[in-house]
């Protein structure tokens, strides 16, 4: 688009891109801080209730997540899918297998770098990573040189405003639908159930 620049993700960012923790999630302690893994956040990028591991404070504490945090999965099947830190009530950290990007706001909107990773571009750069790799994995240093378009903030946050209301009027119409099936099938039931014992 005009205007836009594209720019190295390395250089949008306030610190370097980081890897997690490689520690074992065995506790399940919520006075602690989550420990967020590859598999604790689904398609959607909300996070599983029934998932949820901890890890002691000074453990934790290597790799503590901000809000705003976007995470990157770097190996297997997954390697690729990404997970926005937001409004979560507590503490977290995170693990080895997951990438830490802390964009710089005013350059790059985290929530911007999140919905671009759900883009055809961000799938085709995926693709283009995989064909170098025997076993799907994407490094931090590869992630380091992920081109993302710039926008400027003020379109950056309209584009975010847009994505979200939209995927909101989706999520809406979604729940509708599935209120309705099961409106329908209650009624399927109760038919079934006076037709056959002749009520009906």
């Amino acid at each position: 688009a005009k205007g836009w620049k594209v720019e190295h993700l390395k250089r949008l960012v306030v610190e370097p891109l980081a890897y997690g923790l490689s520690e074992a999630a065995e506790l399940e302690d919520r006075e602690l801080p989550r420990f967020i893994r590859i598999t604790d956040f689904d398609q959607n990028g909300k996070l599983r209730d029934e998932t949820f591991r901890s890890l002691p404070r000074e453990v934790a504490k290597e790799a503590m997540l901000k809000e705003g945090d976007v995470l990157f999965a770097r190996s297997g099947a997954t390697a690729g899918k990404t997970f926005m830190f937001s409004g979560y009530q507590g503490e977290a950290c995170f693990a080895g297998y997951l990438v830490c990007a802390r964009t710089m706001r005013w350059k790059l909107l985290p929530r911007f770098l999140y919905h671009y990773t759900k883009s055809l571009p961000y799938e085709a750069w995926k693709r283009l990573i995989f064909t170098q790799t025997t076993i799907p994995n994407i490094s931090a240093a590869k992630y380091n040189y992920l081109a993302v378009p710039l926008p400027s903030i003020k379109e950056q946050e309209a584009i975010v405003e847009h994505i979200d209301s939209a995927q909101q009027r989706a999520e809406d119409l979604l729940a509708n639908i599935r209120e309705q099936i099961d409106t329908l099938l209650a009624y399927r039931k109760s038919l079934i159930h006076e037709c056959v014992t002749g009520q009906r």
